[in-house]
């Protein structure tokens, strides 16, 4: 059984999402809250394997929330529930370890769905968000930095994981790396395995993030 708890200020969503989820054999609802502070009292005091967080929410939003339930136990995996698509929003939920990122406009099928999978360990990203995500690490990588740090690089990382994680940051999905390296999508899939577990990531997005924010998309051949 996946317990999960609902952070969303509109009483309506709580009640609404509360009923709809918990006839689903796999989950549980195990309580909603109506703010970020409330969310970091519920995640200590209730433990819940997921939680729903809007992002936008009176007293503390679910950003702030969401970075103290991650500092305070890393095991609670968010996934970010809004009416909101801006690219603050999207980037801030992600660099806070936000396990997936969905609009209010998804179907109760899809989200449910998207626990389960968040729950065996998947990320998950509106198919909207991942253009968008991939989009504005494409242009961050382009514009923000003008040095390589090195230094976050262990010496296990080969040449071939780092020519990944570069492109990884430019906005490449496995398909255009699998070209632009002339690998096999299998062993591309093989190369962000070792990667996460290299650097300690959770998934490709983060793979991203790391690369833009390391400057190591200006990495040459």
């Amino acid at each position: 059984m996946i317990r999960v708890l609902i952070a969303d200020d509109q009483e309506l969503i709580r009640d609404s999402l509360s009923y709809i989820l918990d006839t689903y054999s796999k989950i549980k609802i195990i309580g909603t809250v109506r703010n970020g502070i409330e969310a970091i009292d519920a995640a200590i005091l209730l433990k819940p394997d997921i939680i729903l967080m809007d992002v936008r929410m009176p007293v503390m939003d679910g950003i702030r929330a969401m970075e103290t339930i991650r500092e305070k136990d890393p095991s609670i995996k968010i996934i970010v529930l809004t009416t909101f698509d801006e690219d603050e929003y999207i980037f801030e939920s992600i660099k806070q370890g936000a396990a997936g990122y969905l609009l209010k406009n998804c179907s109760t099928d899809e989200l449910a769905s998207a626990i389960e999978d968040v729950y065996s360990g998947k990320a998950l990203l509106n198919p909207e968000i991942t253009k968008k995500v991939f989009n504005l690490f494409s242009d961050m990588a382009k514009s923000v930095h003008t040095s390589i740090n090195r230094d976050v690089l262990p010496k296990s990382i080969t040449k071939n994981e780092l020519k990944i994680i570069k492109l990884t940051g430019m906005g490449y999905s496995n398909k255009e790396i699998n070209y632009e390296l002339k690998m096999s999508e299998g062993t591309v899939r093989n190369y962000i395995s070792s990667i996460l577990q290299k650097l300690n990531l959770r998934d490709r997005t983060q793979i991203a993030i790391f690369a833009v924010q390391n400057g190591l998309t200006l990495i040459g051949e």
